[in-house]
Formats: C-alpha cells, structure tokens, sequence
C-alpha cells in the first residue's frame, strides 16, 4: 500500500467541485513535502506518492562531477513514479514523471549552529491520468470537454499548446452555441474568425464576452512560437472558461438548487 507523504490543505467545494490552487500547481516537490494534486477520478482525494516506485538519475551531460568548477545545483534530473489516492472508496494510480535538481536551504544542527544542507527537488512534467485542473459542468458537450481533457494533459510541459487547446475548447463551445463557423461574401465561403464569432454570442451571455475574448487571446499566443505563455497565463485562460461553462452550464442558481435539495432529501449534509 503506498506510504503517504505529507500534504498541504486542499479545498473541497461543498457542491463536490474544487478550487484550482494555481500556486500549489506550480510548485516543486520534495520526498518530504508534497503539494496538493487532487485525484483527477474522484477529484476528491489527494495523491500521495508511493517512495518504493519513486525512481531518479541524472541526464548524461550531468552526470560528469570533474569540472574544478563543479557545483551541486550544476544536476539535473529526471524522475518517474507512482501515486494513489487517498480516498479509500477510489484509491486511483496515477504516474508521473518529470525533472528535478539540487538546492541548498539553512539547516541548524545540534547546536542551533546554521549549516548549509543540499536537497533534491522535483517539478512534474507529466501525470497519467491528468490531473484535472478546473472542475467541469457534467452538461459540457462532449467535444468541448476533450480539448480541454487535451490542453490538461499538456499543461506542465507544454504551456503554450496547453493555451491552444483552451482556445480549441472555446471554439467548440460556440459550436454548441450555434454561433456560426462560416459566411458567404461575393459567393464565397469564409470563415468567421473567432473574435467575430465571440460578438455574435446570445444576448443572455453579453457579460461573458470579455472572459471569451480573453480565452481567445492566451490561446492565439500559445500559437505563436515567438510569443511565450507562462504556467500563469494558462491558469488565467482556465479560470475564463471555467466560469463561463458554469454561467451556461451550471448557473450558481442551478447548483446552489441542486445542493439544497440532496440536503434536504437527507436531511443532513449531502456530500
């Protein structure tokens, strides 16, 4: 059974969703401490590493120590393991693998003296299955959900095609919407371009033009090479979608609704 390593708090949402902690997200790990990776099945339990499958070595241009000039934080490596969720009811395995290196904090020894120690710290790549970044409405068609599962997968080691596949997703969503994809002009058959079709969107969505545009904008710089898109941007496009699939999907009218009547039908906490 995997041994769990510590974990930092994580937040549940009462109506079953989560809170994307970009800050968490973002940051690297050790053996001794862990961030908070939500399972991506139950999207309730967090993942815990399994130290027996935790497997690292140094690429081969690190792995020579012989330079007089030879420095700790000169490694770099790669690593691979396995995670399992901590709910029991789900208990999921979850790989990953990525890169790491060695840092040096202030320690303080029997003494109280301060002393220079080295770690090792690791910055995942990849997570299979991937982690589920926002919480989607169950009523988000199905095309829609697949880029975004896509731009997910992409996210840590890609950031700017993860930002494409976000635009993707809100290419679809107006799709669904019934926004037109083509026009006729002299005869011709032209495409709308997504900041035209963004406009056209139902009167009943106008408040989520901006959030649209905003999407679309992360995404055309995620296709520019000469453009680079942070882990931040990303998250910015995903918090965008993520609130305008729930104004269309799943209004907080309609969830707040949903919550009080599994309370109320058992009388108790739902969850």
């Amino acid at each position: 059974f995997p041994v769990t390593i510590y974990i930092l708090p994580i937040l549940i949402l009462s109506s079953g969703d989560f809170a994307m902690d970009r800050k968490a997200l973002k940051r690297t790990f050790t053996l001794e401490k862990t961030p908070e990776w939500i399972c991506p099945t139950c999207n309730k339990g967090v993942l815990s590493i399994n130290k027996s499958t935790f497997s690292k070595d140094e690429l081969s241009h690190s792995r020579d120590h012989s330079h007089e000039a030879w420095d700790p934080e000169w490694i770099e490596y790669v690593y691979s393991c396995l995670m399992y969720c901590s709910n029991n009811s789900c208990n999921q395995v979850v790989s990953s693998s990525g890169i790491g290196g060695i840092d040096w904090d202030v320690d303080y020894d029997d003494q109280g003296v301060p002393e220079q120690v080295w770690h090792d710290y690791f910055r995942p790549k990849y997570f299979q299955p991937a982690l589920e970044i926002i919480s989607i409405p169950k009523d988000c068609p199905d095309q829609v959900k697949s880029s975004l599962k896509e731009s997910f997968q992409l996210l840590f080691a890609l950031p700017s095609a993860s930002a494409n596949c976000i635009r993707v997703a809100l290419e679809q969503l107006l799709t669904e919407l019934k926004i037109k994809r083509f026009k006729t002009v002299n005869g011709k058959r032209r495409i709308v371009s997504l900041h035209e079709r963004i406009s056209n969107i139902p009167t009943k969505f106008e408040e989520l033009k901006d959030l649209m545009l905003t999407v679309k904008w992360l995404g055309n710089a995620g296709s520019h090479e000469n453009e680079a898109v942070s882990l931040d941007d990303v998250f910015d496009a995903y918090e965008m979608i993520e609130h305008v699939l729930h104004e269309i999907f799943e209004p907080k009218k309609k969830r707040l609704k949903a919550i009080a009547k599994k309370v109320n039908k058992k009388k108790g906490p739902a969850n």
